[in-house]
């Protein structure tokens, strides 16, 4: 995890902070809610479209490790389910004598990943696909089983043909004396020329893939996809880059009907999740204050204009499988099962509808019992029971769980951020008020800076531990709470040493943030 992905990765967080208002509904509306009869929640499935017998199928995973002696200590290999919520998209599997295996639902022709041995792999109801890796070539990839010809050629794509390098709002690259420099460019029309150069490139470059690999016409059309896809990402968050730091108007350099042809049912591409949630962001920003403050607080109302934006089918119920799973994602499972209707009676693919209802389940049983989750994260490098393996202490959980045990009976706040990170700075003025406005209660309010090198923090740390993480422990900690989508974070922690809730979503800044420490305060 280096400064550059980090800061990019916060980057796109901090455009994102103006579709997060419409998740974040005030303390009043939450209470007069609240009389809702539970008994009503009926997650619909009968409107969903398609077989059940076929889209219901698992796809099993099973591989083999060959010169394991070059990695000795690696113990596990994990695969990741792109979806829209950080926790339940990652399996792990242990490995065994060199082999290792997974069992999942797809629900639908999918991209999932291996990382770091493969960054694409294609995935079909009642799959078997068997891989051999090669720790001392982790180039070197041999599939067996079904769509293996597929995957062997999409993975040679990745690797020969596609190199995701893509024009940003600002760029780093290297000064004449090869230091590391932020450039910009300086208006959105040099950007957009570039990144449209890009684009062209990129899709010169399938055309030599087609004509040395011969794909399959369902192989081409995933990798177009694919190119495409990353290609309208990049350029909507550098659009709303210059809009939101440059006052620019960038309106006319997109339109969400560009983009519509590439949500289809054919194959869930695993960065079109990404690219509709950009879009979602996109539409949003371009409200007027006056229509984002009339819509903050009617949820109907924003699930209504999230499915005018578009007149493709697959992208409308894209924008509203997000939107549910920003509530999700900010463990407010209350308010998704009371906003939830226009999700339930408009979305219809399987993947969407169904890994939802999977979030949701998972989020309730850890709102109804936070102490099995927390102690699957907090424990996550320690040996399940019966498994006689020896494996790594992760030093990032090593230090959470050293800042738990400090105390007891004590709240802990953790904010995991960046001193270069400017949404970082923004909240600390909230932090410290929380600190001083708790003085005196049970509240230890812990700042994790993954910028080791950073001495001046004189200003801020009245009342707040600070912790500068190692390049260990911020390794540690990313994939755990995939910290790689953005910073800042937060962890809250009950009396008890409970992860209790935790998300980009618990700023300080959030009137509701303080009435839930306050809650954990008083228990």
């Amino acid at each position: 995890m280096n400064q550059k992905h980090l800061f990019g990765s916060f980057f796109h967080l901090g455009l994102a902070i103006i579709a997060t208002i419409f998740v974040t509904p005030s303390c009043q509306q939450r209470s007069e809610q609240n009389g809702m009869d539970e008994s009503a929640f009926v997650f619909e499935t009968t409107n969903i479209k398609g077989n059940e017998a076929e889209y219901s199928r698992p796809a099993l995973i099973t591989g083999h490790i060959s010169n394991r002696e070059a990695y000795p200590k690696t113990t596990e290999i994990s695969i990741v389910i792109p979806f829209y919520d950080r926790v339940s998209e990652k399996q792990t599997s242990t490995i065994y004598e060199d082999a290792f295996a997974f069992s999942f639902v797809p629900y639908a022709p999918r991209t999932i990943s291996m990382p770091p041995y493969i960054d694409h792999l294609m995935i079909c109801p009642g799959d078997s696909i068997h891989v051999e890796l090669d720790f001392a070539d982790l180039g070197k990839v041999v599939y067996s089983g079904e769509g293996a010809e597929n995957n062997e050629k999409f993975n040679d794509f990745f690797v020969r043909f596609y190199l995701r390098d893509w024009p940003g709002f600002s760029e780093w690259e290297l000064d004449s004396g090869g230091e590391p420099v932020l450039r910009k460019y300086e208006h959105a029309d040099a950007f957009v020329a570039a990144i449209k150069q890009k684009l062209g490139s990129h899709l010169s470059r399938l055309n030599e893939f087609i004509h040395e690999a011969q794909p399959s016409p369902e192989l081409i059309a995933l990798c177009r996809k694919e190119i495409e896809a990353d290609y309208y990402s990049a350029l909507i968050q550098g659009l709303l880059g210059y809009k939101d730091l440059q006052k620019e108007d960038v309106l006319a350099y997109f339109q969400v009907k560009d983009a519509e042809p590439l949500f289809s049912e054919d194959c869930m591409s695993g960065n079109l999740f990404e690219l509709s949630s950009n879009i979602a962001t996109w539409v949003f920003s371009s409200l007027d204050r006056k229509e984002v403050l009339r819509l903050a607080n009617d949820y109907n109302a924003q699930g209504d204009f999230l499915k005018q934006a578009t007149k493709n089918n697959m992208l409308r119920q894209m924008l509203l499988t997000h939107f549910y799973n920003q509530l999700l994602e900010a463990n407010e499972v209350d308010r998704f099962e009371e906003y939830f209707a226009n999700f339930n009676e408009n979305v219809t693919y399987p993947l969407l509808k169904l890994s939802t209802r999977d979030r949701y389940v998972l989020k309730k049983a850890w709102q109804e019992n936070p102490r099995a989750l927390s102690e699957a994260i907090l424990n996550a490098d320690k040996p399940r029971d019966g498994q006689a393996i020896v494996m790594k202490e992760n030093e990032g959980l090593k230090l959470l769980r050293s800042v738990i045990a400090q105390e007891e009976k004590m709240v802990v706040y953790v904010t995991i951020g960046a001193t270069w990170c400017p949404a970082s700075r923004q909240e600390l003025p909230f932090q410290q008020s929380l600190a001083a406005d708790e003085k005196g209660k049970p509240l230890r309010v812990v700042n994790f800076w993954l910028d080791s090198g950073a001495d001046d923090l004189d200003s801020i740390a009245l009342g707040i531990e600070n912790y500068h993480l190692t390049d260990a422990q911020r390794a540690g900690l990313d994939p755990i709470l995939h910290l790689g989508r953005g910073i800042p974070f937060y962890i809250l922690i009950d009396k008890e040493g409970v992860i209790v809730d935790f998300g980009e979503y618990l700023r300080p800044s959030i009137p509701e943030t303080r009435t839930k420490i306050e809650a954990y305060l008083g228990q």
